[in-house]
């Protein structure tokens, strides 16, 4: 299934966990008061961000619906500038059992 933002908005495919990575682009100003304030959210990380403002956000959530509350969420954050989702992909933990199961 290709996943678009619209489709995250649509639809709320339980089950997995959602893993996904935002590009995040903040006033340098902001970083002091950003980074710690995405790392507050539930589910989210910041590993690496740069002196420029750009950040590299991870979350590992349970929904769609969780990925686009978490970006709402930064989004809405003083000092945000932008964010672009780039990466998202479900782990589906009984897919990966069935496979496991099958292999054996």
């Amino acid at each position: 299934m290709r996943l678009t933002r619209r489709a995250l908005l649509r639809a709320d495919i339980s089950g997995g966990i959602h893993i996904s990575s935002l590009v995040v682009h903040c006033r340098p100003d902001a970083i002091e008061s950003v980074i710690p304030a995405i790392e507050g959210l539930p589910d989210a990380s910041v590993p690496e961000h740069s002196k420029e403002g750009k950040l590299v956000v991870l979350l590992e959530t349970t929904s769609e619906s969780a990925v686009m509350q978490r970006i709402s969420a930064v989004e809405a954050l003083t000092g945000v500038i932008s964010v672009a989702l780039v990466y998202h992909q479900i782990d589906d933990e009984q897919e990966s059992e069935q496979e496991t199961e099958s292999s054996t």
